[in-house]
């Protein structure tokens, strides 16, 4: 399972999303932004979990 997925770090991310590292710490905690996955002692976050992530933002965006 894990070695067909594509994941991102943190710092990977953030430099997509444009937003410090911290925010994704911080969304973490609170419960708020793409599934975090504990690989060893890493953070790690699936490219299909940020992407469907994404797309419900933009569905809530929308229909607004």
């Amino acid at each position: 399972m894990y070695n067909d997925v594509r994941w991102l770090t943190a710092d990977d991310l953030a430099a997509e999303l444009q937003i410090p590292k911290q925010t994704i710490y911080r969304w973490r905690v609170e419960g708020y932004g793409p599934a975090a996955h504990k690989i060893g002692r890493h953070l790690r976050f699936s490219r299909d979990d940020v992407d469907a992530w994404y797309s419900t933002l933009q569905e809530i965006v929308v229909s607004e």
